[in-house]
């Protein structure tokens, strides 16, 4: 974020790559896409938005709070897609979580902003491989001690990111288990498994 504190070239940049991708649908309608470059758009458009967003109130020590709430960054009616106003909600769960089978994969690709959640890509996603990077946000973040961690042979600790979305695992625990041991990796997948 330091890269946009004082610097309103780089903030402007970053608001016109959001404000071309929300333009997109406009010019070329989505259903012209195919379903992965659809997931690639709506991640990215999610991610531009958020980091625009962030670098409005940046440098915010505490970005937690503007997660949570009905004036919260996530249900602002922030972006105007096709002329429809969309929150980041609803593209996380009307739009992607409807469309692609509730895969709690999805949760992988939608930056958060805070130290508790997976990482922004360096690189856009694309439809060619979205899944692949999808996986492979899913296995770092998993395997952080951000993620996941086996604190004693008692407790195993995972991120409040989880309960945040929930919804992706309706048996919560059993199916948030099942979701932790595809990407867990040694001691952290021992330590679920006791």
């Amino acid at each position: 974020y330091e890269v946009f504190e004082s610097n309103t070239e780089n903030q402007q940049t970053l608001h016109r790559i959001r404000t071309r991708l929300e333009n997109i649908p406009s010019v070329v309608p989505l259903e012209k896409f195919s379903r992965d470059e659809q997931l690639a758009y709506w991640l990215n458009l999610y991610n531009v938005t958020m980091l625009d967003e962030i670098v409005k109130v940046y440098p915010r020590p505490e970005l937690e709070s503007l997660l949570t709430g009905k004036d919260s960054i996530l249900a602002r009616k922030t972006l105007v897609i096709a002329g429809v106003q969309l929150s980041l909600n609803d593209i996380q769960f009307n739009i992607l979580r409807q469309n692609y089978a509730n895969n709690p994969l999805l949760i992988y690709g939608l930056y958060q902003g805070v130290i508790g959640g997976p990482n922004i890509r360096k690189n856009a996603y694309t439809g060619r491989d979205v899944y692949a990077d999808l996986q492979e946000n899913a296995l770092e973040f998993v395997n952080s001690n951000r993620g996941t961690e086996s604190r004693n042979s008692q407790v195993f600790r995972v991120a409040g990111f989880y309960a945040r979305n929930a919804i992706y695992f309706p048996d919560f625990d059993t199916d948030l288990t099942r979701h932790l041991l595809d990407y867990l990796e040694g001691d952290e997948r021992a330590g679920l498994q006791k």
